[in-house]
């Protein structure tokens, strides 16, 4: 998936973070009166809870220019809210600016190397005390068979191969932990949960996102007959079943020395 093609933009916003999320955030990132930086931040999604939680001032950072565009042209915008292009490895942010830098679903994306260098990195622009809050999915979550996860295990029934390109670019939990145990944080035990991401009012609303592929970089693996066949699936699959998006996740913070 290119994520710097126009066409692409609006594949990763217009959502609503889930009130699960946003009461987990409350709890453990506790970001009211603190400077965050959303590394990865898309459309701006989660940068924006941040914002309504009373954050002192939010920067979402994401390397698709067209993301940022649109992002930064929202009306009503919060003041204290922006967008800036940059790298996850090199955000030419300042240095010890923020109490929370927040990454979600960006570490999949990386090499292992480009994971050490976004922890060097997000160490960088922390200050002391302040917070890495990654949240991602592990391998072992792309595996869990709990049944309210039936949207997303339908589609490895049908495509079992996308296993395999699922094992190549997902971190492990523990693998992941290492990198943060060796870097000049002090990490803290992750946190395993499961998150809404949306509720569909019918069928054919999740299908058209299927179709379109909106949120979901796994499904730019497959052909549009592929999608299709996929959303034959799900609709055999949908009686008496909730049409409830939800996934397992994993966070792993790590505190600033």
């Amino acid at each position: 998936m290119d994520f710097s093609a126009k066409s692409t933009t609006d594949l990763y916003s217009g959502r609503e973070a889930d009130r699960s999320w946003i009461d987990l955030c409350s709890t453990s990132l506790s970001p009211r009166g603190k400077d965050i930086a959303d590394i990865g931040c898309g459309g701006g999604i989660y940068t924006f809870v941040f914002a309504s939680l009373r954050a002192k001032s939010v920067v979402g950072v994401d390397k698709s220019g067209p993301y940022i565009r649109t992002a930064n042209a929202i009306l009503n915008k919060p003041t204290n809210v922006y967008f800036v292009v940059g790298d996850a490895l090199s955000t030419g942010l300042d240095s010890n600016a923020y109490d929370l830098v927040f990454e979600r679903a960006l570490v999949h994306h990386l090499s292992k190397k480009e994971q050490i260098l976004n922890v060097e990195e997000a160490s960088r622009i922390l200050r002391k005390d302040g917070i890495l809050a990654v949240q991602d999915r592990t391998f072992e979550d792309v595996l869990d068979d709990d049944p309210r996860h039936w949207i997303r295990s339908i589609l490895f029934r049908c495509f079992p191969e996308l296993y395999e390109f699922e094992r190549a670019r997902r971190p492990s939990e523990g693998e992941y932990q290492k990198i943060l145990d060796s870097s000049s944080l002090r990490s803290q035990s992750p946190i395993k949960f499961s998150e809404l991401r949306k509720s569909y009012t019918c069928l054919s609303e999740l299908k058209q996102e299927i179709r379109t592929r909106k949120g979901k970089s796994i499904l730019f693996e497959l052909t549009d007959d592929q999608l299709e066949f996929y959303c034959e699936e799900l609709e055999k699959a949908s009686v008496g079943k909730s049409l409830e998006e939800i996934d397992q996740w994993t966070l792993w913070l790590a505190k600033a020395h």
